[in-house]
């Protein structure tokens, strides 16, 4: 072996062994996604205590009653950011199956008369001493972390029928089922969501998505004309100044929003919570927000989704493997479309759902989840790869272009033909051609052949 080859073999090994170190490496989580959600957290708390602090003092004698749960949700989920950030996130791929299963014992056991509390028309919640837990929220976690688990290991087979379509539309219609018994549609919608999401990422077909998005579109407009009142809130996403008294939450935050203009009324100078806007701290936040912020403060709180967003999917391309891929794009698809749900029906751009903003309105479970599922986006950020090892492995693995044929050298005298056919004529050693390894090569048959091919070791992954 020529000096020249073992510097290019040594050369491609130090760049496979610099990849796989660099894939199983922890680094530092993405600074920008921690710095995101806790300026939306702190900026939502002083939200929340600006819309509620009127609504407590008149029902609770007390204007920090909504305050003080709050920080206590805010508390538990930066305690459950801290152990997802901290844990392994191929750990929790072990629970993936039991964690289902106890979310679906739980989304049963919250339709049981006298176990599951009805607030509003809705059996949504389950109440531990002062607390409320919802099991729709606990859902969406389970949810991404099963599917991820699940596709991760069909791999190809998601693009088969029988073996990726039907079995997953059975699951997710059977998870949706139980939350339309609750009723919940905004819950539903956006789980479905997700999962597509995850189920597209995961290489499943276009016709098959194309179907199953024709099929899902199908049975929710048949859910939500089948009841009285989803079937009244589309005629009031239609025109809300047809029925005042149905569409009064609508109306009194478009007032809101109107009222705000350009720099807003002030922190705490909205008008519309003064018993006006029902549910100002919760489902109508962002009509809040516009009033005293007015435009630049809704424009910030997008930008800073948007933001979210960007840095989510770019961890969600450079993740060491399909199941961290998974997570990462089912977790910020998420948040990202539960707050343009939530942004959308306040605004009256989509049919409102009461689905609550993420990090911003007052809730409980759904806060202290949505911080969880934020520390495990990070801790996916701290295993990421570099674009510039992954090319550079690829480059390593790949077989190599230039050709490996080896030709005779030209014969400098007419002589020097004459007696190689000389020796040709005799039966000596002459050139031959052979396969070695699916490449062609020529040699002598006295030396063997110079050159061997080598076929890629592995493809590499959707996303990568």
């Amino acid at each position: 072996m020529s000096a020249t080859t073992a510097r290019t073999a040594g050369e491609r090994l130090r760049r496979v062994r610099d990849f796989t170190a660099a894939r199983y490496a922890v680094h530092a989580p993405d600074y920008w996604l921690v710095t995101i959600p806790l300026t939306l957290v702190m900026f939502g708390t002083v939200m929340v205590f600006s819309a509620s602090f009127t609504i407590g003092l008149s029902q609770d004698g007390n204007a920090y009653y909504y305050l003080t749960r709050q920080l206590i949700w805010v508390a538990l989920g930066l305690a459950g950011m801290a152990v997802t950030y901290a844990v392994d996130y191929h750990v929790w791929r072990r629970f993936s199956i039991l964690g289902m299963l106890v979310v679906l014992l739980l989304l049963s056991v919250v339709l049981m008369p006298g176990v599951g509390q009805e607030i509003y028309g809705a059996q949504r919640w389950i109440f531990i001493g002062p607390l409320s837990v919802q099991p729709s929220e606990i859902a969406k976690p389970v949810l991404i972390i099963y599917l991820a688990d699940w596709l991760a290991q069909k791999g190809a087979k998601v693009r088969l029928f029988s073996y990726g379509l039907v079995p997953f539309t059975v699951f997710l219609g059977l998870l949706i089922g139980l939350l339309m018994l609750q009723p919940d549609l905004g819950t539903s919608a956006l789980l479905a969501i997700i999962a597509v999401g995850m189920f597209l990422v995961a290489g499943a077909r276009l016709i098959h998505l194309s179907l199953l998005t024709g099929v899902g579109t199908v049975a929710f407009l048949v859910m939500a004309l089948g009841s009285s009142y989803r079937r009244q809130r589309i005629l009031i996403f239609l025109n809300p100044d047809a029925n005042p008294d149905l569409a009064w939450q609508l109306i009194q935050a478009r007032a809101a929003l109107a009222s705000g203009g350009i720099f807003g009324l002030g922190l705490g100078a909205s008008r519309q919570k003064f018993a006006w806007l029902p549910f100002a701290q919760t489902d109508a936040i962002f009509a809040v927000i516009g009033e005293e912020l007015g435009l630049i403060g809704c424009s910030v709180v997008l930008f800073l989704f948007l933001a979210f967003a960007w840095r989510g999917y770019r961890i969600a391309k450079r993740a060491p493997d399909t199941f961290g891929t998974l997570v990462a794009v089912g977790i910020t698809t998420w948040i990202i479309f539960q707050a343009a749900i939530n942004i959308g029906g306040i605004t009256t751009t989509i049919p409102f759902t009461g689905i609550t903003l993420p990090f911003l309105s007052y809730g409980g479970t759904s806060l202290a989840v949505t911080l969880t599922a934020v520390g495990l986006l990070l801790n996916i950020s701290r295993q990421t790869v570099d674009p510039a090892l992954t090319a550079a492995s690829t480059e390593a693995h790949a077989p190599r272009t230039r050709s490996l044929r080896r030709r005779a050298p030209r014969d400098p005298a007419p002589a020097g033909r004459l007696a190689r056919g000389a020796a040709l004529a005799s039966g000596s050693s002459r050139p031959r051609t052979s396969t070695v390894r699916g490449t062609v090569v020529r040699g002598r048959a006295q030396s063997g052949t110079f050159g061997r091919g080598r076929r890629a070791s592995r493809n590499t992954r959707h996303w990568r």
